[in-house]
């Protein structure tokens, strides 16, 4: 069985790569990196021309779709880029997995939902509310989920979404733009102050879990009609307390931690998620807490990253 992950040199793709590979699937990894390696072809997107030769050459039976502009702040600062990479390139695939048969597995996020306060998020909402993403990213998000609505149910395309919640884990590298938690670790471990928004609420999930979900969705999601799931962990906890975590792990002061209010546009205060869906659609469960997580993430960063960076700077 043949396997595409668009974006595979990714946080997410370069894992679940690695995970299918182990389980005796055939895997090829598409990015815009220049390599030259064994399963490995360049290809960007939004360039039809450059994807279709994949799907020819390989006989493509499944897609993960991970390639992306991602991040609220990016999507921001580049909102033509975030539209044109998230949406069009998208559809690119959805017209190539038409024309070979194949099955496309997106990558949505937890940011559709937009602000809807403690409400639990359940993935029925997306069809019983006007949901109003806080951001281009949500949006562009939202956006192709509707088309791949509409391609699966006008002209039989087989597609599902996971909408990931606040994942994190080895192989993120800190960065402005990417996850709290990366950033966090990364401050703490050098005795830096983070700050940290006051009254937000997440359920952080680790990376090893999302990439058991997303194969779970490839081997047991049904095969008729368009379905979204939500991946991550049903642990909400607020940013305070997984700041504090991360001091207690690492071994330092919580005095590093600055609180303040968080920005009044943009962002989500609480994200308070459902799994229900897929723990009985898929069998899928988050099995690693968080202060597990944590200290695995810690161990990573100063082993990989602490040095690498710092010599940069």
């Amino acid at each position: 069985m043949s396997v595409l992950i668009t974006g595979g040199l990714g946080v997410i793709g370069s894992k679940l790569a690695i995970h299918l590979r182990s389980r005796g699937y055939e895997v090829v990894i598409s990015d815009k990196n220049i390599l030259k390696q064994d399963g490995y072809v360049r290809g960007d997107v939004t360039r039809y021309e450059e994807l279709a030769p994949i799907f020819e050459k390989y006989n493509i039976e499944h897609v993960f779709h991970f390639a992306g502009e991602v991040g609220r702040e990016n999507g921001e600062e580049f909102p033509r880029r975030c539209i044109e990479i998230n949406e069009s390139g998208t559809i690119n695939l959805v017209q190539l997995c038409l024309r070979y048969g194949a099955r496309l597995y997106f990558a949505s996020s937890s940011e559709i939902y937009g602000e809807l306060g403690s409400a639990k998020l359940t993935e029925d909402l997306a069809d019983r509310l006007v949901l109003r993403p806080t951001n281009i990213y949500g949006w562009s998000k939202l956006h192709t989920e509707n088309y791949l609505r509409h391609f699966v149910e006008n002209y039989g395309l087989r597609a599902m979404s996971f909408r990931f919640f606040m994942v994190y884990g080895e192989g993120e590298y800190p960065s402005p733009y990417r996850s709290a938690m990366t950033n966090f670790i990364y401050n703490i471990l050098q005795d830096k102050p983070i700050t940290v928004h006051r009254g937000t609420y997440r359920s952080w999930c680790y990376i090893d879990d999302v990439i058991e979900g997303c194969r779970l969705i490839m081997e047991r999601g049904p095969n008729n009609g368009y379905q979204a799931y939500n991946i991550g962990r049903d642990d909400l906890r607020s940013t305070e307390e997984i700041a504090k975590l991360v001091c207690q792990i690492a071994g330092k002061p919580t005095s590093l931690i600055q609180i303040v209010d968080p920005p009044k546009k943009l962002l989500t205060k609480v994200k308070n998620a459902s799994f229900e869906k897929a723990l009985k659609d898929l069998g899928y469960e988050s099995k690693i807490p968080v202060e597990e997580g944590i200290r695995r993430t810690i161990e990573w960063q100063r082993q990989f990253v602490l040095n690498r960076f710092t010599e940069r700077e």
